[in-house]
């Protein structure tokens, strides 16, 4: 399934993208690094990933995942986890980036963690 990516505007600074499909290697994968890149153009500083949708990663995917939040984070913005399926909580257990990212187990869960200081 090609991976599908839509973006829900919560507050002024605080983007959602619900994505569904599978994150890997290619183009549709690839628009993500994009996408951020055009929230931190228009000073979106908050985004929370919402995988709920997403039941497969390869390394490219992790890879593409890893670089948009160290892009948020260099920008002086943060990216957020949202509900991981068990089989991307799998890999991201295995290859350590639970460790780097900050997942939760619901989108409001990681909306509100924006409010706690980092």
């Amino acid at each position: 399934m090609i991976l599908e990516i839509n973006r829900r505007n919560v507050e002024p600074d605080l983007v959602v993208l619900e994505m569904k499909g599978r994150i890997t290697l290619g183009r549709e994968s690839q628009r993500l690094e994009g996408m951020i890149r055009d929230l931190l153009n228009e000073k979106v500083t908050r985004v929370v990933l919402d995988i709920t949708g997403v039941d497969y990663a390869d390394s490219a995917g992790l890879g593409i995942l890893t670089f948009c939040h160290a892009t948020m984070k260099k920008a002086g913005g943060a990216l957020r986890f949202a509900n991981p399926s068990s089989r991307v909580a799998e890999l991201f257990h295995f290859t350590l980036l639970e460790k780097i990212f900050s997942i939760h187990p619901t989108v409001e869960d990681a909306c509100k963690d924006f409010t706690i200081p980092l």
